[in-house]
Order: C-alpha cells, then structure tokens, then sequence
C-alpha cells in the first residue's frame, strides 16, 4: 500500500485579512498537522481495510479447511450431496461449528462449477468477478470479491478425498463487521498518535506564544523609546511633531485653534551645576508629573531637550484660554522643590503661538513659540503670545539661513582687518579679524544681521572654522612680507563649548606655519558665563597651545572679577559704548579708568575700541591704556588693503 503525501502546504492569506502573530503561527502550525492527521487516517484505513480483508481470507481457509472439508470427507464431490449431507452442513452452519467466525453465506462447488450446497434461499448468478475468482480458486488461489451491503465473498478449493482440490468453497462473511473489529484494536495507536501530534502542537504553541509575547513586548518598548524621552517618560520632539500635524489637519477641517507652548525652567543650569545632574533629573521628572497633572487628557507634553519642554493644545478657541492654561502652568511650577533634603524655588518661561493667527505649520508654529518664550525670559514677564512686532526673525532675515549655507561654498565671505595701535609707542600690536558677508543680491551684510541667525541655527561652527583658515592665510602673506602682527579671531560660544575645537586650532596653524602667538581669540562675557566649567577647560587648552585669549566688550557682561581671574587670558578690551562717550559722560569715563586700572592689575594688556578722534585718543593714552583701536586709526580693510597700509603706516613692527 502506498500513501501519497503532500509536496507542500503554503498558507496565503486573504488580501485585507490582518492577524496577529501567535494566530498566524497557529494557523500555518495547525493545517500541517491537520493535513499529517488525515494521512494518518487515510493511512490506518487502507490498513483496517487489507486487515478486514486478511482476516476474512483466513476466515474463509478455516471454514473451508476445518469445518466444510470435514463435513465432506470420503465425498469427491463429482455429483451431488446427498440430503443428509446437505442437513448436516447447514446445521453446522447454523450452530456456528464450521468456524469461529460469523458467516452470512456459505455455497460448496465442484470442480466442474457446479453448485453442489448453498445457504441461499434465493439462487442468483454469479458476477463476472465472482467467475473469474471461482476459476483461480480452483487452480489454488484463494479469491475474495467484496459485494454490496459490505459483504466479502471469499473462495478457496477444498480437498475431500485424497491431496488434490475436489471443489471450492464460497463463503460470504459480514466485512463491515472484520472491519470494526481491526478498527477497534487499532483505535488505540490512532488515539496516540493523534495525541501526539496534538501536544506537538501546544508546545509549539505555547514556545511560540511566549516568544511572541516576548517580542511584542519589546518591540512595545522599543517603539515607546523612539516616540518618548527617556527621563521623563513624556513624548519626544518626533511624537510632538507627528501629533501637531494631526491637530493643525483636523484643526483647518474642523476650524479649531490650536496652541502650541514652549516652556524652560529658569536658572536650571544652576541647579545641575551646584546639586549634580541626578538632582537636576529629579527636577525634570517631578516637572513631568506637575506638567501632567494640570494638563487635558487630549493635550500633548513633549521634553524637546534639557529643560525645554513643548505642550500642544487642540481645540483652543480663543488665545485667552492658553493665557489661562499657562497660568495653571506657572502656579503649578512655582510650587516648591524638594530636592535632597532642599526647598528649591523653580520658576518658567512660556512662549505661545496660535493656529492660524501665527502659522499654518508645525515648523512656524514651534519657531515663533521659541520666540515668545525667549521675550518672556528677556523680559521677565513668564508668559508671551507670540507678536511679529517683537520678531527679530524676521522672514527676509530668516531667509538668511538657507543663503548662508551656500554663501559658505560659494566663498561669499571675506575678512576685514581692522588694526590695534600701540598709544604710547605708535606701534601696530595686531588686527582684529571681522568677517563680511558679500550677498550677491544684497550686497553688505553686517555681522549683525547674520552672525545671531549663524549662532541659533549651528552655521557658526563651520563660519568660525572658515574665518579662522583665512585669518591663518593672511598672516601667513604679512609674516612673507617680513612682518609679524598677531591676528585676533571672535570666538562664539558654541566653539568654547566643544572640547575638540584645539585640535582644529592646531591643525590650522601646522597647515599654515603659523606660531600660535601670532593668532588670538576674543571672547565675550556671555559666552564664558553659559558654561564656566567647559569654556575654562577649552580655554586652558589654547593657552597652553600659546595661543593668545582677550576678552571682548568687557563690561557689558555680568562675569565676577573672580570668575575672570580664573581665566587664562592675556588682555581685556574696553566696549566702544564707553569709551565713544567717555569725553561727555562722567560715568562712561569711571568705568574706562576702572578697567584700565583692574587690568593692569590683573598683568593684562588693555585695548580700548571705538577710538574715533584725536581726543580720545589722547585722553586713554593719559590714563594708561595700552591700545586702541577704532576709526580713528584705520577702518575695517580687506587683507590685500591692510598690505599696503602695514607696509606704508607702520612704523615699526612687533616681534
């Protein structure tokens, strides 16, 4: 016997049909076995039935062998039984002594196809097979037909009378009864082996269901860690901006407003820099919960970075409710901190932009939010809605940064160089480098127009790195000239903030063949005082790199005398807002002789800008400051200019 089995099972899934994992599994899991079952089955039925037939066949040999050849023995069955001989048969028929075994019907016949006995009451031909099985009977064989009604007609030859066959016998057995009979003992092994494959499946089901359980967690995790901050567990800048999308979509469907707010704390760096950032974290987690408590179920908090948190409000009809919810906002922060053992005192600024009134996009929206928050800041006042009155970015001027980018390619920037005169001696005691920015449409455009947009978008970095190589470039053309004037640089923040800026430095001045004291970095105030800490390590470096440091506009800033003692710096440059009005104004000219005085003190070199008349000049030249710089002297010239007036104005040089 043999049994096809299937090439292959591939489950395809209904188009639209969405299932989840573990149901998948037990799908594509439980149809193979399905299948391995029917087999199975298949299988054990085609072996109940050659069972069936084996049993009846040997039932049949019995009948004949045991119980007919007995009866008839002596009889060459060549002409007919006798009565007696017929009785005898069918009582031993009836009685069930031919065999042990049930049989429907019984005929005898001899050789010559004679039908010599039958149990039949009715007399009926013989099919064409029950024909060809009579004839192999009688050469040997034994032959079973099966009939209707699951009845197995079985012939076998009979010896009667010496080794020879004398006849056949033809017995009709009940098969559908042999075939219960092998079912039932073989039930059992189909029972096991179907409840094998059946736990097979619940263990695979129940690996694959913890496996996939263990998954999706994950997956739930690794998908809320991409769309949450991880300290606050509040969304992150992509999730807020997914959901402001959504909220300015259904917003213009259903004409609703919408506000969007961006909060800081302020003074926090103080809080990281004293207590540690464990507690400044602690901080940020608490102002989560506040922020959470006080907030609609339907509004979205977002930390952005650091201490910079975004709400996203929907529905708002009017900018009186977002006043409002801000001002929620604001008590619910200004309660205090309780931080290792410390009642600290947190306050926020907020800054609101509207849909549709400030912008019809997420970018614009958190821009012009952005802005309002910093007025509320500068102004102190907590809480701004954001007025393009009080926008400094504009949109021409923002228009800018998308300029910039290629101005920085395209080479559109060039350096000015404006000269530092020694006062008591006449001697040049260096340039300061001023970047220009030559707009091909705009012309001009002054450092003050470009150089905040560069510093709030990141273009700075890449600036600075261009004005210092040409800086380096141009004393490389004075030093061939036979002349050595240090070259100062402006320096921003975000370059005092990155640890890796002195090694640029270095490899700028080994590109150059340059010695580091012939180039100089100013800094102002401000830029110190974001970050102490880091500016003094990077600092620390270029001083002792040779490198000179001066720091800029001094006195506009709001650094401690002991704050800049620490700095390793080699001059102070008094901010042209005094000294241009030193001559008028009694105060102006205190706080010139101040500084002279701190700096002198302090071993510093002292450099006075905005010198722009004779008595000016002289005036810090009787006070003992040390150089001046200002239009006085010279303006702003481009460095082929500043050749020739070093070789044409100076007197001496430096070395």
């Amino acid at each position: 016997m043999r049994v096809r089995m299937p090439e292959g099972l591939k489950v395809k899934w209904p188009e639209g049909l969405k299932l989840d994992l573990v149901t998948k599994f037990s799908v594509a899991t439980l149809l193979p076995i399905i299948a391995i079952g029917v087999v199975i089955t298949i299988f054990l039925n085609d072996l109940i039935d050659e069972r069936a037939q084996d049993e009846a066949q040997r039932s049949a040999r019995l009948v004949a062998e045991v119980g007919v050849s007995q009866l008839l023995i002596g009889n060459d069955l060549s002409g007919d039984l006798g009565q007696d001989t017929r009785d005898v048969v069918s009582r031993a028929l009836s009685d069930n002594k031919l065999a042990d075994v049930r049989i429907s019907g019984l005929q005898i016949w001899n050789r010559d196809k004679r039908l010599l006995y039958t149990s039949e009451r009715r007399l009926s031909n013989p099919s064409q097979a029950e024909f060809i099985a009579i004839e192999s009977a009688l050469q040997g064989d034994i032959r079973a037909v099966r009939g209707d009604n699951y009845q197995l007609t079985v012939f076998t030859n009979i010896s009667t009378v010496g080794q020879q066959p004398t006849g056949l016998v033809e017995v009709r057995i009940p098969f559908a009864d042999l075939i219960q009979e092998a079912r039932s003992d073989l039930w059992s092994l189909y029972l096991v082996l179907m409840g094998g494959l059946l736990i097979l499946f619940g263990s695979l089901y129940r690996l694959f269901a913890s496996a996939s359980r263990t998954l999706e967690r994950r997956a739930a995790e690794k998908e809320h860690q991409a769309l949450h901050d991880g300290l606050t567990g509040l969304a992150n800048r992509g999730l807020f901006h997914d959901r402001l999308h959504q909220a300015l979509r259904l917003g213009g469907r259903e004409k609703h407003g919408v506000a969007v707010m961006i909060m800081d704390l302020d003074r926090f760096k103080e809080i990281n820099d004293t207590l540690g950032h464990q507690s400044g974290d602690r901080v940020l987690q608490e102002t989560a919960r506040r922020l959470t408590r006080t907030l609609r179920e339907t509004d979205t908090i977002a930390r952005l970075g650091g201490d910079e948190f975004a709400i996203l409000m929907p529905n708002v009809p009017d900018p009186a409710v977002s006043l409002s919810v801000a001002d929620k906002i604001r008590q619910a922060l200004n309660q205090p901190f309780m931080v290792q053992g410390l009642t600290l005192d947190v306050r926020t600024s907020i800054g609101i932009a509207l849909y549709p009134a400030h912008g019809k996009d997420p970018e614009t929206l958190i821009q012009r939010a952005d802005i309002a928050m910093y007025l509320a800041k500068s102004a102190k006042t907590e809480v701004e809605i954001y007025t393009s009155e009080r926008d400094q970015y504009s949109p021409s001027r923002l228009a800018l940064v998308g300029e910039m980018r290629e101005a920085i390619d395209q080479g559109e920037f060039i350096l000015h160089y404006q000269p530092k005169i020694n006062l008591m001696t006449g001697v040049v005691g260096g340039v300061e480098a001023l970047c220009r920015w030559i707009h091909p449409l705009r012309g001009l455009i002054p450092p003050d127009e470009f150089i905040p947009l560069a510093e709030h978008t990141g273009l700075i970095d890449p600036i600075t790195k261009y004005v210092i190589d040409e800086a380096l470039k141009q004393c490389k053309l004075i030093r061939e000239d036979d002349k050595q004037v240090p070259i100062a640089v402006n320096l921003s923040a975000r370059s005092l903030l990155d640890e890796n800026f002195p090694d640029f430095v270095a490899e700028a001045l080994r590109k150059w063949q340059i010695p580091p004291s012939s180039l100089q970095f100013e800094i102002t105030e401000s830029t110190v005082v974001s970050d102490p800490k880091r500016a003094l390590g990077v600092l620390s470096r270029l001083s002792q790199m040779g490198v000179g440091l001066s720091i800029d506009d001094f006195g506009t800033g709001y650094s401690s005398l002991s704050q800049l003692r620490r700095l390793p710096l080699n001059e102070i440059k008094i901010d042209k807002s005094f000294v241009m009005n030193m001559m008028d104004d009694e105060n102006d000219l205190v706080i010139v002789r101040s500084t002279i005085d701190l700096g002198r003190n302090l071993g510093l070199q002292v450099v006075a800008e905005g010198v722009e008349n004779e008595d000016i000049w002289n005036k810090l030249k009787e006070l003992g400051c040390d150089y001046a710089q200002g239009y006085y002297n010279s303006r702003p010239m481009p460095g082929e200019e500043l050749l020739r007036w070093l070789s044409i104005t100076a007197k001496e040089w430096m070395v």
